[in-house]
């Protein structure tokens, strides 16, 4: 599960990169790679792990995380194009997904029943927050490899859980 979170994390730069067009973030990028394969819950785990884990993939690392890397391309090209009303919209939109996200995380921790399952949502949703409120770094973004490394840094963030969803 960490490699699909590394892979939608790098398709999220590979998405802002499709979508720009001489500095300008478009709507015709294409999807990041979704792997096809769905993490299976076992008999010993919380009953709920095979829906989180699923919603996980099929949410987070899917519309969410484009949503994400959306906001940072726009951000970057408002701040090419001199747009610092833009530039600090899509900042602000970039944020607020990694709250929206984290939210969704630890409603899911409300709903297992299994510890380890509680403390990586819970845990996973802590490291985006933290993430969120890096702004000065965020206002700093100002390339690709700033990008891709950001986008490193949401996968990252979600380590606990995608080792949960893994085993």
């Amino acid at each position: 599960m960490r490699r699909l979170i590394v892979t939608a994390a790098l398709g999220v730069a590979v998405l802002f990169a499709a979508g720009c067009d001489n500095g300008t973030a478009t709507s015709t990028a294409s999807k990041p790679p979704v792997p096809s394969a769905s993490p299976s819950a076992s008999p010993s785990r919380d009953p709920k792990a095979q829906g989180i884990c699923d919603d996980l993939h099929s949410n987070v690392l899917d519309v969410d995380a484009k949503a994400f890397g959306t906001e940072l391309g726009k951000m970057i090209a408002a701040r090419a194009q001199g747009n610092k009303t833009e530039e600090t919209q899509s900042q602000q939109a970039a944020v607020a997904k990694l709250g929206e996200i984290a939210g969704k995380l630890r409603t899911h921790a409300g709903e297992a029943t299994d510890p380890r399952l509680k403390n990586a949502l819970n845990t996973s949703a802590d490291n985006l927050e933290k993430l969120s409120a890096d702004t000065d770094s965020l206002s700093k973004l100002n390339s690709l490899d700033q990008v891709g490394q950001t986008t490193q840094k949401f996968a990252t963030a979600l380590s606990d859980i995608a080792d949960y969803c893994s085993a």
